[in-house]
């Protein structure tokens, strides 16, 4: 898949890499020669340098108390061995996404602090706790039962039992986090659902897990290739559940981060920050299509230009503070 594969041997070698080189993803097996992957987990993400750099700890089918290590340690994610190529490249592919955008966010908030424009309340807020609201899409009572019972100890959850209950919901209330569909329902079509959502502009980029029963692997590619972002295979593993739900918050409040920061950029460079008004940038870059589209819809365009002569003595007399309030009134 075009990564760039760095090795270690050892938990002592894995820590030397990430020490000397840019690394976006770690996969990390439990049993190792030396510290094992536990404690390899630990230091990664006790280190201010390497904490916000992505685990995957790689464990045994048969022992979900890896598993419960492994979060506690840290872990953003787990495969189980004999690795399916599928998981691995899934995994993979979600985490080194939510690196990027971390980067992102960090390099922004560091511009913010040289500009002394820091807005730490967001920044906190994107990077904290991640609880959310999740829409969960079964029309198996048992299955919606169990997965809201464990999601909900973390999370606010609403179950539904078919996409048109859904699809209401999301269409009326663009706030939910996540949903998670299952393409087992007896009565639609799950991935039809998950096309819908990837269609309509409220709600496009809004993270979707699919369940899927072994052997769907069709329908799984199928899901993948249309955008789905990531899925769990039947019986869900509740530690599994949880920490690729984690996963999917984490990289939506992390892009919603981005994308209001991104409007507040455009916002600034566009406007006039004593008045609001829309500044000389905008003028130069708006101003010949408005022209353009007077003359072609043969309407008048008007443009108003306001002189204070003699300013300067307000600003002299009464100061800055005051000569400011006085433009804006």
């Amino acid at each position: 898949e075009y990564f760039d594969i760095l090795t270690a041997f050892s938990g002592e070698d894995a820590l030397a890499v990430l020490a000397r080189e840019r690394v976006d993803v770690v996969l990390l097996d439990v049993m190792m020669p030396g510290i094992d992957g536990f404690e390899v987990c630990r230091r990664i993400k006790s280190d201010p340098k390497t904490h916000h750099i992505p685990v995957v700890m790689v464990t045994a089918l048969d022992q979900p108390a890896d598993r419960i290590q492994g979060l506690e340690s840290g872990a953003d994610d787990f495969l189980s061995k004999p690795v399916d190529d599928i998981a691995l490249i899934t995994r993979v592919k979600n985490l080194a996404r939510l690196k990027t955008l971390n980067d992102e966010m960090l390099m922004r908030a560091s511009t913010g602090r040289e500009m002394g424009v820091e807005d730490n309340a967001a920044l906190e807020k994107a990077l904290s706790g991640f609880s959310g609201r999740i829409l969960v899409v079964d029309d198996h009572p048992r299955s919606q039962q169990r997965l809201s019972q464990a999601l909900g100890k973390l999370h606010d959850i609403d179950a539904v039992g078919c996409p048109e209950e859904a699809m209401r919901h999301l269409t009326q209330d663009p706030s939910y986090d996540l949903v998670i569909i299952s393409l087992s329902l007896e009565q639609a079509d799950g991935l039809r659902m998950c096309s819908q959502i990837r269609s309509l502009e409220a709600i496009r980029n809004l993270p979707i897990i699919i369940l899927v029963e072994h052997g769907s692997d069709a329908r799984l590619l199928r899901g993948l290739d249309m955008g789905v972002n990531d899925y769990l295979k039947r019986p869900v593993e509740q530690h599994e559940l949880l920490a690729r739900v984690r996963t999917q918050i984490k990289r939506k409040r992390h892009t919603d981060y981005l994308r209001d920061r991104l409007e507040q950029t455009v916002e600034l460079a566009m406007t006039d920050a004593l008045t609001g008004l829309h500044n000389r940038h905008y003028m130069q870059s708006h101003l010949q299509k408005l022209v353009t589209a007077a003359i072609a819809n043969e309407r008048e365009l008007s443009i108003l230009i306001a002189d204070i002569d003699h300013f300067k003595q307000v600003n002299d007399t009464y100061g800055l503070d005051v000569g400011d309030l006085v433009l804006k009134e």
